[in-house]
């Protein structure tokens, strides 16, 4: 029988089924690299990382929410793939690649295919130095071109009769999962792999869609894992749908999580994932943000001055402990007044 918590908040009392997280064979610390990719809920998570100074890199080819497109993204780093003026397209006065999301379309074709292939050798270098791998797979549905049979990353909102829509299995989905790790591995051997699947609602189907969607990702990673070493699952959404079932939870479209949920979420993470010392140090980082964004009545003051000096001592000190790390807008804020 589960166990249930209580918690009492103004005289109310809700009940929860809390979710139990096993610690992740790699602790995290400053000294680690992280590579995120997948659906926006693995961009909500490289902004907490990136916001508290680890090293992270997220999402090179943009937001992908398919399985496919997401080891498609990782095999084209690790080898360095290019693209070649004749792989883009053209359409609503915009160039764009079916491999990358919109945010790299442009209506010059240039300087679409500049950035492109800038965010290839920018992901070969994220993947080549990272020490975790972060893979968060949003549904199981995918779009494949009728003309070539390549699964599309994004439609760029080109005519649906261009597209054949079709339902990965969770085999076919563990398949492209385990030659994705084995491919990642070949460039960087000792990188651990986290999967998470995306605690975000797709509703296109309704609830029961969703639902399906859903279960052949988490069973497709459960196959993944039977067959790959080094690598773990954190269950995002189960915490999102078990621990926190509750409409106050999710933002105003009632699909994807609100920030406490979120913050809920990463804080479960960090407890699972962190070392000792990371979450020491997460702690001083926090303290400093927080003072770099107070804001005083009078900043004309002897007092306010202390502080300061205060706060840019306390920034000397993490420089010399993690002189790695890029403290140019805390320098600047702290000296200018």
């Amino acid at each position: 029988m589960p166990t249930f918590a209580l918690i009492k908040k103004n005289t109310a009392v809700d009940f929860r089924t809390p979710i139990s997280v096993s610690p992740m064979p790699l602790k995290l610390g400053y000294e680690h690299k992280v590579l995120l990719v997948g659906s926006c809920f693995a961009v909500s998570i490289a902004e907490r990382l990136q916001r508290l100074k680890f090293a992270a890199m997220s999402n090179p080819f943009g937001v992908l929410y398919n399985p496919v497109s997401v080891a498609q993204s990782l095999l084209r780093m690790a080898e360095k793939r290019l693209l070649t003026a004749s792989d883009l397209r053209y359409g609503h006065g915009l160039w764009f690649s079916h491999t990358h999301h919109s945010r790299f379309a442009h209506p010059d074709r240039d300087e679409c295919l500049r950035r492109i292939n800038e965010s290839i050798f920018r992901g070969a270098w994220g993947l080549k130095t990272a020490d975790l791998l972060i893979v968060t797979l949003g549904a199981s549905w995918v779009y494949r071109l009728r003309e070539t049979g390549e699964v599309a990353a994004c439609c760029h909102k080109m005519p649906d009769r261009e597209f054949e829509r079709c339902f990965l299995s969770p085999s076919e989905t563990a398949a492209a999962l385990c030659d994705m790790v084995r491919r990642a591995r070949s460039k960087n051997p000792s990188v651990h792999v986290i999967f998470t699947v995306s605690p975000i609602r797709h509703w296109k189907d309704g609830a029961h869609g969703n639902q399906l969607s859903k279960a052949a990702l988490l069973l497709a990673v459960e196959q993944t894992l039977q067959k790959t070493e080094n690598a773990s699952y954190f269950p995002a959404y189960e915490i999102m749908h078990d621990e926190l079932r509750d409409y106050r939870f999710y933002a105003g479209d009632m699909l994807h999580p609100s920030e406490v949920a979120v913050e809920y979420i990463w804080e479960k993470f960090a407890q699972a994932a962190f070392s000792e010392s990371a979450m020491k140090t997460m702690d001083e980082v926090k303290q400093l943000l927080a003072a770099k964004a107070h804001r005083p009545l009078n900043r004309d003051t002897p007092e306010y001055r202390n502080f300061l000096k205060a706060q840019q001592q306390h920034l000397l000190q993490l420089k010399q402990r993690l002189p790695h790390l890029d403290w140019t807008h805390e320098e600047a804020f702290f000296a200018k007044y």
